[in-house]
């Protein structure tokens, strides 16, 4: 387990766009958001938290969007941490803190995700922090791969 003195999380902002971009791209590929929906999301979220290696470079190892899609809801749009830095705690890490700070938003009650059917690793890590898989969506991704709704009551 790495020390967390070494990790920063800050908000995202339209400078890192490039940067986020090409994780993003990296990691999901065909399935991947486009950059001006990133750009976007940076723009328009809730909680857009980016993850960094203070102990290098300061680059961006990781990220986490949420959005408020209704009055008392807020949905979990994607959190990536980067392959090389996977099952080391930075997704816990992440994860928890972004709970925190959406449980001090008074009126929210409940957080829906979507996660691929087939990522046993983020099922878990979700499943860990309470929340429970409550559908199972057919041809969710371009890719026509499916998806868990995921909720958790807060």
């Amino acid at each position: 387990m790495k020390s967390w003195g070494l990790m920063n999380i800050n908000t995202a902002s339209v400078k890192d766009l490039d940067e986020i971009f090409k994780l993003e791209s990296n990691t999901f590929k065909r399935d991947a958001f486009s950059k001006n929906a990133i750009l976007n999301l940076i723009i328009n979220n809730t909680f857009f938290f980016k993850l960094l290696d203070d102990g290098n470079s300061n680059q961006i190892i990781g990220f986490i969007i949420i959005i408020q899609d209704r009055e008392n809801r807020v949905n979990l749009i994607n959190l990536l941490i980067n392959k090389q830095y996977q099952n080391k705690g930075f997704g816990t890490h992440l994860l928890k803190y972004t709970l925190n700070k959406i449980k001090e938003m008074t009126n929210i009650e409940v957080i829906v995700l979507n996660v691929n059917s087939k990522n046993k690793v983020a099922i878990l890590l979700y499943q860990k922090f309470g929340f429970r898989i409550v559908q199972k969506i057919e041809s969710y991704y371009r890719q026509k791969k499916s998806a868990y709704l995921m909720i958790l009551n807060i």
